[in-house]
């Protein structure tokens, strides 16, 4: 006679169905967790505080100013909010020039009073008379840094120049980020191009791994570009953005109207154009790496196909002889 589910303890009824687990710690006796797991919670214990200490409320970022043609450098952590309060962000904003956030989609942002831009390894803060640079996650590229800050120190104090101060800063700025698109798509170009050479002497395995990773690597980078690209169009397809970039008129109590804006209109599409270059040429190098990999791969497959006929024909031949010789 069976026994109905109903009639059973539910202790009992655990223990037959392997739910031992879910039971309380009166129900069931537990086994006291081992010194090596109460020394891995205390590591994760330990690693989440750090995660949430007060240093999560500054950034570390240079702040440039212009003064009697001079321009001045101050260096160090600020409190996020006293970077809200001074130049009229909502703490949002700055989520998007979050040094410690790797891999952060490019964006021009226009506020009030400042342009936030985050473009591949420079993320900045520009108003009329000022150009804040936050610490970048990850960027070890300490020569291009040290030449954008050059020119851009160059170009906020010259003299001559009739163009405002932030759209020198917002060149300089576009400039840098120009010149790290090129030098990578030289770089990918050099490495590409030769290893295409290699492949049309000869074709091994090892080379046809370079070439999957190449590929990987070439269309990370086109997609890099692609969006500080589109970061470009899309600010330039917004008027209202475009006449907010004029923070000196603004500054100086003097509205432009709407769509008087053709000095930035120019100043971004030359810079649209050119990363746009760089997009059809890396789109171009992706092309041919794929044709590439499939001719590689059709015969690699023709290879194998002649062995395996190969293989065939030496058992078909090593089978008849077998035959002939039993009989």
């Amino acid at each position: 006679m069976q026994t109905s589910i109903r009639n059973v303890r539910p202790l009992v009824l655990a223990r037959r169905l392997g739910w031992t687990a879910f039971l309380s710690p009166a129900s069931v006796h537990r086994q006291p967790p081992s010194s090596s797991e109460e020394d891995a919670k205390a590591a994760i214990l330990e690693n989440v505080m750090k995660s949430r200490l007060p240093s999560d409320l500054m950034l570390r970022c240079r702040r440039n100013r212009i003064a009697s043609g001079v321009v001045k450098s101050i260096s160090g952590q600020f409190k996020r909010s006293d970077l809200c309060n001074e130049h009229r962000l909502n703490p949002r904003d700055l989520r998007k020039i979050d040094s410690r956030i790797p891999n952060l989609v490019p964006t021009i942002l226009v506020r009030r009073e400042a342009i936030l831009i985050n473009i591949l390894h420079i993320r900045a803060l520009v108003k009329a008379d000022t150009v804040v640079l936050f610490d970048t996650f990850g960027s070890n590229d300490s020569r291009l840094h040290s030449v954008f800050l050059y020119h851009l120190e160059h170009n906020l104090k010259a003299r001559g120049s009739t163009a405002p101060y932030e759209f020198r800063a917002i060149e300089s700025i576009l400039l840098s980020v120009l010149s790290a698109l090129e030098a990578e798509m030289v770089f990918i170009r050099k490495i590409v191009g030769g290893l295409l050479a290699e492949l049309e002497d000869d074709i091994n395995h090892d080379k046809f791994k370079r070439l999957l990773h190449y590929s990987r690597r070439l269309a990370a980078f086109k997609n890099r570009a692609t969006l500080v690209q589109e970061a470009l169009e899309e600010v330039l397809e917004q008027d209202e953005d475009l006449n907010a970039m004029y923070l000196t008129d603004k500054k100086n109590g003097t509205p432009r109207d709407m769509h008087e804006h053709d000095e930035l209109e120019v100043l971004l599409e030359f810079f649209s154009k050119q990363v746009e270059e760089i997009v059809n040429e890396a789109e171009n190098m992706e092309a041919n790496v794929q044709s590439t990999q499939e001719i590689v791969e059709l015969i690699l497959d023709s290879n194998r196909n002649a062995l395996l006929a190969l293989d065939l024909k030496v058992c078909y031949f090593s089978s008849t002889k077998t035959n002939k010789f039993n009989t």
